[in-house]
């Protein structure tokens, strides 16, 4: 069975065995130091222009360490968040029920949040952070200039400027810039090791060496400092010299289905084109039947299209994200757009 979205799943053993076969000679590390770690951190410092770099087994964990110490050194718990961003949907208010940190809303719930939006917060803030790209609007990503315009602002009112970037590599296609100059606006900057770039779990904080001095005692405190990191750093390392060079022909796939699919009649995607390695496909149908066609469309067809569906304010509008990875690139567009036309007329 083919898959649309995301990588095939490799097993325990396929991954190890990669991984071993990669390692060469690198000698283990211990307590977040050796070789392993000083290979990474300045790969990524070189990636993304910033003096400093530290693995974190957690992504969560990550940002909330930097949020952590921003609040401390402007004096203000409070952050201004995107209302559907991870932080607010999928963590549980970790920022409030853990790291004792509040929000307030950063721009509106089905739109980009812009210097405009910063500039109606009169209160004071301690961050703002910006999710690229914001997956839950379809990873959508700000134009550069209004990008720009909303880090100068912060910056201008002493607001520190943190990148949840999580997708950051599948964002440098669309900007056709350097990592390291996207980094750049930012006083902290986040990236994962998995998703994109298909490691095992883990990411990296980046920005000035002061800062990191201060995250490193947080990361203590929250059990973050692991014996043996290995399997993660090689399986990071393996992903940014192996994947990282395939974000453009990702966002490339992406672009090319989403044309395909969109000369589908009554259906439609967002961004149109996409803007990173994602998008929307959205339909009339019903939401109910979804499950159901979906394991129809997939046995006639030989394509999943995908796990679960996307919510919508619209209850009549049937929706689900495509990402490309791995498993996408070897999608045929022919292919991809029969199984979702009878996707679509089993849900009519």
């Amino acid at each position: 069975m083919q898959k649309l979205s995301f990588d095939h799943e490799p097993s325990p053993s396929e991954v190890l065995r990669a991984l071993a076969d990669w390692a060469e000679t690198y000698p283990s590390d211990k307590y977040m130091a050796g070789e392993l770690f000083d290979r990474l951190h300045l790969k990524l410092c070189t990636l993304l222009g910033k003096p400093a770099a530290q693995y974190v087994p957690s992504g969560k964990m990550a940002q909330m360490m930097a949020l952590k110490v921003h609040a401390s050194r402007t004096g203000s718990s409070r952050v201004a968040l995107h209302p559907r961003s991870h932080m607010e949907e999928y963590e549980a208010r970790a920022y409030h029920e853990l790291w004792g940190l509040s929000a307030v809303q950063l721009g509106g719930y089905d739109r980009l949040p812009t210097a405009r939006d910063l500039d109606a917060i009169k209160e004071r803030l301690g961050a703002i952070v910006l999710e690229l790209p914001l997956r839950r609007l379809g990873c959508l990503l700000p134009r550069w200039d209004d990008l720009r315009a909303l880090a100068d602002l912060a910056r201008e009112r002493g607001i520190a400027v943190h990148l949840d970037g999580a997708r950051l590599w599948e964002s440098q296609p669309f900007y056709q810039r350097p990592l390291a100059e996207i980094a750049a606006l930012f006083d902290s900057v986040y990236v994962a090791f998995d998703k994109g770039l298909g490691g095992l779990a883990g990411g990296a904080l980046a920005g000035e060496r002061s800062l990191l001095d201060e995250t490193a005692i947080w990361q203590r405190r929250a059990g973050g400092r692991a014996l043996r990191s290995f399997p993660n750093l090689l399986a990071a390392l393996k992903g940014l010299d192996e994947r990282l060079p395939l974000m453009p022909e990702f966002h490339r796939k992406a672009v090319q289905l989403a044309r395909s699919f969109s000369q589908i009649p009554d259906l439609s995607v967002s961004p149109d084109p996409p803007h990173a390695n994602a998008f929307y496909v959205s339909l009339r149908g019903d939401r109910a039947r979804a499950a159901q066609a979906r394991d129809g469309a997939a046995a006639e067809t030989g394509l999943w299209l995908f796990d679960d569906l996307v919510d919508s304010v619209d209850q009549s509008l049937v929706r689900f994200e495509v990402t490309i990875r791995g498993a996408g690139l070897s999608v045929d567009e022919d292919t991809a757009s029969a199984a979702l036309r009878r996707f679509q007329a089993l849900i009519s």
